[in-house]
C-alpha cells in the first residue's frame, strides 16, 4: 500500500511494529520512517511530540485492542476457569503465540523507563486487579488471589522474554496451556 495512503491507525500499527523489534531507543526516527514509509516532517505533522507521541499512540492502540478483546474475557459471566482460559487464547493471539515482543517489556528499559513507567505500572495494577476478581470468583481469598494475579502477569511477561531470548515461542505457549492452573490452581508460593 503506498504511504500517501495510509490512515493513522495503519501508521501507529508500523510504529507499534518499529517499537517491538527495536525498543524505544533503538526506533530512531530513521527507523520510524523507514516503518511507515513516511519522512520525518510527515511523522511530525501526525506526532507533533516526535518519538514520545509516538510511543504514546503505540501503547494507546495496544491499550484499546486489550479494552476490546482481551480484558472483556476476564469479566464475562463464563465460570473462572473459562474465562483464564480464554484470556490466556486472546494473549496468544495478541502476542503471535509468543513471537511479538510486550511493550510493557521494551518500554520500561532505558529513557522509556522514565518517561512511561506510571504508565505501564498503572494498566499493570488494573490487569492484576482484574485477574485477582477471577481468583476470588474461584473462591480464593483475597489476598491470595492478588498473589496468585500477581504471579500470573510475572509468568505472562517472563514467558515472552524467555521465548525471545531462546528464539523459540515454547516457554510462552507452555504459559498459555497452563495460565488456568497459574491463575487458579495450587497455592500460590
Amino acid at each position: 500500500m503506498p504511504t500517501a495512503a495510509l490512515t493513522r491507525d495503519e501508521v501507529i500499527e508500523r510504529i507499534l511494529a518499529a517499537f517491538r523489534r527495536f525498543g524505544y531507543e533503538g526506533s530512531s526516527l530513521s527507523r520510524l520512517s523507514d516503518a511507515t514509509g513516511l519522512g520525518r516532517s510527515s511523522l511530525y505533522h501526525y506526532f507533533p511530540n516526535g518519538k514520545e507521541d509516538m510511543a504514546s499512540a503505540a501503547m494507546a492502540a495496544v491499550g484499546g485492542w486489550f479494552t476490546q478483546y482481551v480484558l472483556p474475557t476476564l469479566t464475562s459471566k463464563q465460570p473462572p476457569e473459562q474465562r483464564a482460559l480464554e484470556f490466556a487464547g486472546k494473549l496468544s493471539e495478541f502476542y503471535s503465540n509468543g513471537m511479538a515482543p510486550c511493550l510493557t517489556d521494551v518500554f520500561t528499559i532505558g529513557e522509556a523507563g522514565s518517561l512511561f513507567q506510571q504508565h505501564l505500572g498503572s494498566r499493570m495494577r488494573s490487569l492484576m486487579a482484574l485477574l485477582a476478581a477471577v481468583a476470588e470468583d474461584a473462591g480464593i481469598d483475597k489476598v491470595e488471589a492478588a498473589v496468585r494475579a500477581e504471579n500470573a502477569v510475572i509468568a505472562i511477561q517472563g514467558s515472552l522474554v524467555v521465548s525471545r531470548a531462546l528464539g523459540s515461542n515454547g516457554p510462552f505457549m507452555r504459559m498459555v496451556e497452563n495460565f488456568p492452573n497459574i491463575l487458579l490452581g495450587a497455592p500460590a508460593a
